[in-house]
């Protein structure tokens, strides 16, 4: 029956608390560490380049480990395993990976990184208000009461002058620089990114209920989707050398030029960020609601505070104030990082209180189980692509009937 789990699933033992909180931790702190190395590892060069180079690569990596780990779980067909019908649900989360990575970008060339921070801690809010009035997940005040005191912690970490995180991609454009229209369109994307991100969570959640694939299989599939349609944005974006000025005012003429010393932060954005934090992300939404499983993104300023200060503590590079930092660069070529201060360690608090609140209000499994059979229930595709599934189990059902009662008339 489609939504039961496959036979390797269902003996599946499924991981601890923590372990799955541990994953989601990770995921995020990655994302905030990948913040300073975007600040300090890519000089200026296209937004979107960067993106499509990022995606594709990354789903080259992913389709290669997805291959092999379905293998070993045993799908014979590896990575093609499952249904060729299920493209639709794969389209849409492959948007959602799109519209969060993209529309980020853009925002961060257009507005800033402490925007895009500002911005971040909205998807669990987002997340939290799709599920509920849906009716995934039951409605909970105390949840509620803990994604808001998450929120609030989060801005008073970036709105205090410490913790901003960011991929300042070729670095963040200057406020005022480019006009009032360009800081309004800047805060446009940070909401299509949020929803983006919302949405891959809630699409890929429907594609693990279905139990046709291993979570890095929905990565990698989910990503080659995104890297189609970041390929169609980009192509089309470079058609036009006014947009294409627009999204990146100190870009090269080039927009396909990559500069050579960003290889070695773009490895670690294709390696760690893409293919390791949304590797964690879906798998660990197998086992966890779509509110808990994006309620950590709370963690990037966070972590990003923790790396700043280790890199200024270690002599790495020096610090700076928060506005110096948008205009300061040394006599090396070198730049300065703005250091965590007592609003960062007060927003710290605030983070990890309502973090506290949103893990320890997490529904039952049994509160949440309805939700994933109606979901693959409403589709008809689903139903049609259970059905060898569901024949097999009726037989062995008829079997063991027609011997019970062989044994009873005996």
């Amino acid at each position: 029956m489609a939504g039961t789990p496959s036979k390797h699933e269902s003996g599946e033992e499924a991981p601890s608390k923590f372990v799955t909180n541990a994953a989601l931790v990770t995921a995020q702190v990655i994302f905030g560490i990948s913040a300073v190395v975007g600040t300090i590892g890519l000089p200026s060069f296209h937004p979107l380049t960067f993106a499509l180079i990022r995606e594709s690569s990354a789903t080259i990596l992913l389709l290669i480990a997805a291959h092999f780990y379905s293998l070993s779980a045993g799908r014979e067909e590896g990575i093609l395993s499952g249904h060729l019908e299920d493209w639709r649900k794969f389209a849409i989360s492959g948007l959602g990976i799109f519209g969060s990575q993209a529309f980020y970008i853009i925002g961060i060339k257009l507005s800033s990184a402490v925007a895009a921070s500002v911005w971040q801690p909205s998807q669990p809010i987002i997340t939290a208000a799709v599920c509920m009035i849906l009716g995934w997940e039951p409605f909970s005040f105390g949840r509620c009461f803990g994604i808001l005191v998450a929120f609030l912690g989060c801005a008073i970490m970036v709105l205090g002058g410490g913790g901003g995180a960011g991929e300042a991609i070729g670095g963040e454009g200057p406020a005022g620089d480019n006009g009032a229209f360009s800081q309004l369109m800047g805060q446009f994307s940070f909401l299509l990114n949020c929803f983006g991100s919302s949405l891959y969570v809630l699409a890929s959640k429907h594609i693990i209920s279905c139990g046709r694939y291993e979570s890095v299989a929905i990565t990698a599939w989910s990503y080659a989707v995104a890297s189609f349609y970041m390929l169609i944005f980009a192509v089309v974006m470079s058609w036009s050398t006014v947009l294409s000025r627009f999204l990146c005012y100190d870009c090269d003429d080039n927009i396909w030029h990559v500069p050579r010393k960003a290889i070695p932060a773009m490895i670690w954005f294709v390696v760690f960020t893409s293919a390791g934090s949304y590797g964690l992300i879906t798998w660990a939404n197998k086992h966890a609601t779509g509110t808990l499983v994006i309620g950590y993104t709370v963690m990037q300023p966070v972590a990003s505070a923790i790396m700043i200060q280790m890199l200024v503590v270690g002599g790495i590079y020096e610090g700076c104030t928060a506005v110096a930092r948008r205009i300061l660069l040394d006599d090396n070529g070198g730049i300065c990082l703005d250091q965590p201060d007592k609003f960062t360690a007060i927003g710290a608090i605030g983070v990890f209180a309502g973090l506290l609140i949103i893990i320890f209000t997490e529904p039952k499994k049994e509160d949440t189980m309805g939700v994933d059979v109606d979901l693959v229930l409403e589709d008809d595709d689903d139903l049609d692509m259970g059905y060898a599934d569901f024949e097999e189990e009726a037989v062995s059902l008829l079997e063991l009937s027609e011997r019970r009662n062989g044994t009873n008339s005996s």
